[in-house]
């Protein structure tokens, strides 16, 4: 090879690195720190692609696309590009159901059996009759009963599939199949009584709004929910097969694993068959531009579009139970105790102000949403979940934060028009 192809190559090489650094999409003067700190990031967590939508008082200032959205084929993100939103899915479903609490069509402290009827646990093999006490509210503050810390996640390997041979369900395991073997088993602790994260709790709830509306969840969501924030674009994902735009997911662990039953595969990358998208829509499912999901964050108090939730029930939703974490004792110090309301984390400021947040996470997948008490939001998403999920989502939130604190004057305009 000669002197004049090896600099060609290299100048090649280099002419592609840089065109993954350059962003995509659209932001207003000023905003440089966001886009300085999601090139850093990127690099130093070897993570392929990241989008990134940013408002102030309801105006979108900057909705970008950083990186690969297919290191393969060397296709940008764009700042329309579709990404799995993991646990953000919660909040989407809390506010579907909030909703229906508003409207008087179920009660917040109504008991959840009566309501799932012949879908939920048959009654001669329930178990624990404290499953009869779970409430609406339990489900909305992680507080239901379930700790998977100590029994294992039932919607994922191998628990789903146990579950679905208990049942005689069709593999792979739907919902129902999962929360009907799931509350006619013992539970983890006296529903109330504590805060432990839950899946299976968002995953009733999402069949709760199908019963109490006579809709497919995802149906009623769509209309109810994202069409009047402006978000319709947003969908229930598929496990093997992308949406349009849709990127694709890298996971940490290369690695091929056991895929869950049912799919056609005995192995398969992580994010591509060790989980059941479709299954997963109330509590994990749904897929968007990190700009959709923006503009359904605005929408629950208002800040743009008529307001989903009115103030009451928005107060109760940003309210924190304050219930002691699962396998902490009733005297810990609030450090140890829950900061989520219903359907979002909530940290609590000085003078009765709050910044919202949540966060999500699979194989492949990490993501980030803020609404700040000083009339900020943001919406992250990457297509890559380094291994120190801890570090990697502490550093995330502080490089954004930081990154705001850098802006010297905030720009006029709104990209949203």
């Amino acid at each position: 090879m000669t002197r004049a192809i090896i600099v060609a190559a290299v100048l090649a090489v280099l002419t592609v690195l840089d065109a993954s650094a350059e962003p995509t999409g659209s932001a207003l003067p000023g905003l440089g720190p966001y886009d300085e700190f999601m090139a850093a990031f990127l690099r130093k967590w070897d993570v392929p692609g990241a989008g990134l939508a940013l408002a102030r008082d309801g105006r979108l200032l900057l909705a970008r696309g950083y990186g690969r959205a297919n290191k393969e084929r060397n296709i940008s993100v764009e700042p329309t590009s579709l990404f799995r939103l993991a646990s953000l899915s919660k909040t989407v479903t809390a506010v579907a159901v909030l909703q229906l609490i508003q409207a008087g069509r179920v009660g917040l402290d109504a008991k959840v059996l009566p309501i799932l009827g012949e879908i939920g646990p048959r009654p001669r093999r329930i178990t624990d009759p404290r499953v009869h006490d779970i409430t609406v509210r339990h489900l909305l503050e992680h507080a239901g009963g379930f700790n998977r810390a100590r029994s294992g996640d039932p919607v994922f390997l191998p628990r789903a599939v146990d579950a679905a041979r208990r049942q005689r369900g069709a593999l792979p395991p739907d919902c129902p199949t999962i929360l009907r073997d799931t509350l006619e088993r013992t539970l983890d602790f006296t529903p109330g009584e504590r805060y432990a994260y839950s899946n299976v709790g968002y995953c009733i709830l999402g069949r709760i709004i199908e019963r109490v509306t006579g809709t497919p969840y995802q149906t009623y969501v769509r209309a109810h929910v994202l069409a009047p924030a402006g978000a319709a674009s947003m969908q229930v994902g598929r496990t093997l097969e992308a949406a349009p735009g849709e990127v694709t997911y890298y996971d940490s662990e290369q690695k091929m694993a056991m895929a869950m039953p049912g799919l056609g595969l005995a192995r398969s990358p992580r994010p591509y068959g060790e989980f059941v998208v479709e299954t997963m829509d109330s509590f994990g499912g749904w897929i968007g531009a990190p700009v959709d999901y923006l503009r359904f964050l605005l929408a629950i108090d208002g800040r743009r579009s008529t307001a989903l939730l009115d103030g009451a029930i928005r107060t109760q939703m940003n309210t924190p139970s304050w219930l002691p974490e699962e396998g902490a004792a009733d005297d810990e110090p609030p450090a140890r105790r829950s900061a989520y309301g219903l359907g979002i984390r909530v940290h609590q400021l000085d003078g009765g102000r709050a910044n919202l947040w949540h966060t999500g996470s699979l194989p492949g997948t990490s993501t980030l949403a803020v609404r700040s008490a000083d009339g900020f939001a943001w919406v992250v998403v990457l297509n890559g979940r380094p291994r120190d999920r801890a570090a990697f989502r502490s550093e995330l939130d502080h490089g954004l934060w930081t990154a705001k604190a850098k802006v010297k004057r905030w720009p006029d305009g709104d990209l949203f028009r």
